[in-house]
């Protein structure tokens, strides 16, 4: 990340932390009657949106849509600014727990979650003192200021959700806002239903609390409809290895180079070939052949960032795109990758035969002549024919001694046509 995307992200953090401490030392130096019914409501809300919290769905672009926002929301007109950032602190802690039980790539880095959490937490006590200044107490819960000041409220978490999140997004990856896609209508309209149910679920809990149970019966629409951007992913995704497919690959190559080119940007693409994986077949099986194809794909995930785009072309063909940054920036993490390659084996099903397999590089920087994406792609695959002239198992960084006169239009003409 960059460095101002780094001061955002501590900034935040140190802020949510701040703002944790001072609503508990709020809560203890001038003490609410926090009644049975104010912690059953904790208990209840701090549940559901941990549960919420565990079903996920992501977008291509690698957003992550939690259902989670309707309780966060009601948390906000139900709870104290105390017992709502430790509900926000519960919720995301324990996602984080899960993700790191199953060694997921995801909440990867150290700063994401502790981010989140402090997020949601500015986000709640901006909301909470606005909600509050609405209201007239005096009025009924349900009515006509209670509805117009939480939607003044939901609308504020909405915007300022959204607006942190497309900050952190513009600062690290030098985007536009239009190109981080964090204020399109789609995205805005569906935080806002959410959040618009958790007024719901407000009105209905401070009535009963049993009454949650019908208030929460929409989630399973909600899910379903977050559910949409996964299978926008599985269309766009290779069976076999889990990695995107060459058409992905292709579409976001086209928009990256445009962006890289329109702001000057640094970009390289890394194009990658298994070694004999034709002689693996022959000896081992292509069941064997697969499971060698499945591995390699599993150790590129690992060793990839969230914002590199990991594709398969088909074949024994890999291609990393990687935004911001340089061919020598790239060269020590390719190195890391062919390295764990060698170094690995692969266990064919059925038979059981350890199998050991090689895999060939070739990494280019966008450089002025590149006027199109199979042009950039061209020059790759130059690098990755003279990792293989120079004997296989080897990274070659483009322009590099590359031969002339190679015919490789049949590789670009099978990705581009």
């Amino acid at each position: 990340m960059t460095k101002r995307a780094w001061t955002f992200v501590l900034v935040v953090i140190s802020l949510g932390v701040l703002l944790f401490i001072v609503s508990w030392a709020h809560l203890l130096i001038w003490p609410i009657e926090l009644t049975l019914d104010i912690w059953l409501r904790f208990a209840t809300l701090t549940l559901l949106m941990t549960a919420a919290q565990m079903f996920k769905s992501e977008a291509p672009t690698h957003q992550i849509y939690h259902p989670n926002l309707m309780f966060a929301f009601a948390g906000v007109l139900l709870l104290p600014p105390a017992l709502f950032s430790t509900m926000i602190l519960i919720s995301h802690l324990a996602e984080w727990g899960k993700e790191r039980l199953l060694k997921s790539p995801h909440l990867r880095a150290w700063y994401l979650q502790p981010f989140n959490i402090s997020m949601h937490i500015i986000i709640g006590g901006v909301s909470v003192v606005i909600y509050q200044t609405l209201y007239a107490t005096q009025i009924r819960f349900v009515g006509g200021a209670f509805l117009f000041s939480a939607s003044i409220a939901a609308a504020t978490y909405l915007l300022l959700n959204h607006l942190i999140v497309g900050a952190a997004l513009v600062l690290a990856r030098s985007v536009s806002w239009r190109d981080s896609g964090i204020l399109e209508r789609e995205s805005l309209l569906l935080d806002f239903a959410m959040l618009a149910m958790g007024i719901t679920v407000a009105t209905m809990v401070n009535l009963s609390l049993w009454l949650i149970l019908p208030a929460i019966s929409p989630l399973y629409l909600i899910y379903r409809s977050l559910s949409v951007p996964n299978l926008k992913r599985q269309a766009s995704t290779d069976p076999k290895t889990g990695l995107w497919n060459a058409e992905y690959f292709r579409k976001t190559l086209e928009l990256e180079l445009s962006r890289s080119q329109r702001y000057n940007r640094p970009m390289t693409l890394v194009l990658a070939d298994l070694d004999f994986l034709r002689n693996i077949n022959n000896v081992y099986g292509h069941l064997a052949g697969d499971a060698v194809l499945i591995g390699v794909a599993e150790i590129l995930k690992k060793n990839f960032r969230d914002f590199d785009t990991v594709a398969r072309f088909g074949g024994e063909e890999f291609a990393i795109l990687m935004p911001e940054t340089t061919a020598a920036q790239a060269f020590s993490r390719v190195e890391t990758v062919r390295r764990q390659v060698e170094q690995a084996e692969f266990r064919a099903p059925i038979t059981g035969y350890v199998i050991k397999a090689t895999i060939s590089f070739g990494i280019v920087n966008l450089s002025a002549q590149d006027q199109s994406a199979v042009e950039l792609i061209h020059r790759a695959d130059l690098a990755v024919y003279t990792a293989k002239m120079r004997g296989r198992n080897c990274t070659c960084l483009g322009d590099e001694n590359q031969p002339e006169n190679i015919n490789i239009m049949d590789f670009t003409e099978r990705i581009y046509q």
